[in-house]
């Protein structure tokens, strides 16, 4: 981390989110494919926008960050939650905007924040589950490190996979992706 509460990758700079954030996601563009409606934030009224910011506000058991591209658009969120620095381990969550998908943007800011909760917060390993038919965010986690530890049934009957990425494994590629 450059300065506090801010994380630069190689594309994008994570910074801690602030409620007027929030104010600007409402006004991204909505995904329309069925299986990546989960992403579109009910933001509509400041009142949505106000219990987004404060559930997800940075604590002792949760890091939230904006992604912002070169340009300084504000193009998603990322996050840990369910830090657990005893057990060493977080749950890593992201959205990248619809009309900013695709583009690399995921991967840096992934590789980023994993950087960070390895090298800053010190943890062994960061989780996350994705959606089965998701193959596009399958590939980025892999492409990053991720492996595949077991499934599990979520909301709506959808299958997830479960994945994990260890601080030696990352560190044994370099903190790098590797070819997928």
């Amino acid at each position: 981390m450059d300065e506090p509460g801010v994380i630069r990758g190689e594309r994008v700079t994570l910074r801690e989110m602030v409620r007027a954030d929030v104010d600007e996601m409402a006004r991204w563009p909505r995904f329309v494919e069925p299986e990546l409606q989960w992403a579109n934030l009910d933001l509509t009224f400041p009142v949505d926008r106000d219990g987004y910011f404060e559930r997800g506000r940075s604590n002792a058991t949760r890091r939230r960050f904006v992604i912002r591209n070169e340009q300084g658009e504000l193009i998603g969120t990322i996050g840990l939650r369910n830090l657990d620095f005893r057990a060493g381990e977080g749950t890593l969550g992201i959205i990248i905007r619809a009309d900013a998908v695709g583009r690399g943007y995921g991967t840096d800011a992934i590789r980023s924040l994993v950087r960070y909760a390895f090298d800053v917060l010190g943890l062994r390993r960061v989780i996350l589950d994705v959606a089965e038919n998701n193959p596009r965010a399958q590939h980025v986690y892999e492409k990053i490190g991720f492996v595949p530890v077991g499934t599990h049934r979520g909301p709506h009957g959808l299958r997830y996979i479960d994945m994990v990425l260890s601080r030696e494994a990352f560190s044994q590629q370099g903190g790098r992706s590797t070819a997928v």
